[in-house]
């Protein structure tokens, strides 16, 4: 987090806290950290790094003006999300269970949207630019 607000810098990084996707990013970062606890470190792992990509690409999209960079962070942090919900599916399908993995699920779930939302109105204000 603190290497996201060097690298974006204050005013930035305020735009950033604004974004609904980016919130939802953060959050589910959050519950995935709970979550993972007592997966298999591999898996465990592979669900932070992912958490975190789409924390770092949502907050750097978030920082741009509607631009095809901007477009090219939320298919990132789209990615990386969508990444993060299989290793949560493994996760459950290898017997895990419990309160914070179900949370970890809805808070992905609601992350792809909002991401998905956020590339939508990327794509629509460059629509309406040219």
């Amino acid at each position: 987090m603190v290497l996201v607000r060097m690298l974006l810098g204050r005013n930035r990084m305020e735009n950033a806290e604004r974004c609904e996707a980016y919130v939802a990013a953060r959050r589910v970062l959050q519950t995935v950290e709970r979550a993972s606890r007592g997966w298999p470190a591999n898996l465990a792992s592979q669900a932070r790094e992912a958490a975190q990509k789409t924390v770092r690409a949502t907050a750097e999209g978030a920082a741009l003006d509607a631009s095809a960079a901007r477009r090219r962070c939320a298919r990132l942090a789209l990615a990386a999300a969508i990444d993060l919900a299989a290793a949560c599916d493994i996760a459950r399908a290898l017997g895990h269970a419990g309160s914070d993995l179900d949370d970890a699920h809805r808070e992905t779930g609601r992350t792809i949207a909002l991401l998905g939302l956020f590339f939508h109105a990327s794509v629509a204000q460059s629509q309406r630019g040219t």
